[in-house]
């Protein structure tokens, strides 16, 4: 699975590699180990959100090791991403079986402007998504 090319990591791969469940975190952890990573600085929000409400004393741990993961791009949400993000929810909203969420599209932009290859989830729900390569492990 060795890729060069940027991918764009949602939320839900980070997520599955916290969940206790060895299957989920061992396919999470391979795309973090050999893949060149985008995220958007939303997902630090995302993530210490629900690693706090399981477990207060690791969400700064989490956190600190995502910003040190050396394969690993942070993008912070400017204008032209806010702007796309309200677009690309305009355009799916009721289009498809998922409800996309200011979050979901606020990554999809975030993805779609650092110009990455596949958008990484474990979310089915993104399937439908037309405007990048969706890869659901």
């Amino acid at each position: 699975m060795e890729s060069h090319e940027k991918m764009y990591f949602d939320t839900f791969l980070f997520m599955d590699m916290l969940s206790g469940n060895p299957e989920l975190a061992e396919k999470a952890e391979a795309y973090l180990r050999n893949s060149r990573g985008v995220v958007s600085s939303i997902l630090l929000a995302e993530l210490a959100f629900h690693v706090s409400r399981r477990k207060r004393s690791k969400a700064n741990e989490i956190l600190f090791y995502v910003q040190s993961l050396p394969n690993i791009e942070i993008i912070g949400v400017d204008e032209e991403i806010a702007g796309l993000a309200g677009l690309l929810r305009s355009k799916y909203r009721g289009k498809i079986q998922k409800k996309l969420t200011y979050f979901d599209c606020l990554h999809l932009a975030t993805a779609m402007q650092s110009k990455c290859r596949k958008f990484i989830t474990g979310d089915r729900g993104f399937r439908e998504i037309t405007d990048i390569e969706v890869e659901v492990y």
